[in-house]
């Protein structure tokens, strides 16, 4: 499956090992098949699963996310972007927080499945979190309006990264792509939060 994009993953400076593409067949495997029994996502194929998400993941790779140490994944629903993430990045600690039981349990398997060793798995909204978070957030399916701002400044996230389908205003840095089957733009983009 991710065989058929390694070419496009290197024309964006993403290069995976053989360790890295099996286990994001695995992963693929696994969302395809509890699809069925938990509604993870709305893709209905493997081709799918890999070209809107799994690739889409991938992205905040081309904006220097590979140098972030300790991340929460707002809103993580089926893993998208934090598994993708934390399979390339083995040394990066990724928190999911998802207020979806049945989602947080899938989570957990494929943490398990998948011997994920630096993810941990939150079932809570974000706002009822009362620990310390990690200073850098992503999120692929929340949209970050001023409440969620104001939030991530009180816990003392530092930097935000997000995806856009149109162009982002207010970011330090973003780039834009087109994923393989599609003809639209998307933007991955990320923001320094300031006291």
């Amino acid at each position: 499956m991710i065989d058929n994009y390694i070419d496009w993953l290197e024309s964006k400076n993403i290069v995976l090992n053989n360790d890295q593409k099996d286990n994001l067949n695995r992963y693929t495997n696994l969302v395809n098949y509890w699809n069925k029994k938990v509604n993870i996502t709305a893709a209905k194929d493997l081709k799918e699963i890999v070209e809107r998400h799994i690739l889409d993941s991938l992205m905040p790779l081309i904006v220097g996310f590979d140098n972030e140490k300790s991340v929460i994944d707002l809103g993580s629903g089926g893993g998208f972007p934090a598994i993708p993430l934390a399979i390339i990045l083995k040394e990066t600690k990724f928190l999911l927080v998802e207020k979806v039981t049945k989602k947080c349990a899938f989570l957990k398997r494929v943490k398990r499945e998948l011997n994920l060793k630096n993810i941990e798995v939150e079932n809570s909204l974000f706002e009822e979190i009362d620990y310390t978070v990690p200073q850098t957030m992503i999120t692929r399916a929340v949209k970050i309006d001023k409440k969620i701002e104001t939030y991530c400044k009180e816990k003392g996230i530092k930097k935000l990264y997000s995806f856009h389908s149109t162009k982002p205003v207010g970011v330090d840095l973003y780039a834009e792509y087109i994923l393989p089957g599609e003809n639209k733009v998307r933007y991955i983009a990320r923001r320094e939060l300031h006291g």
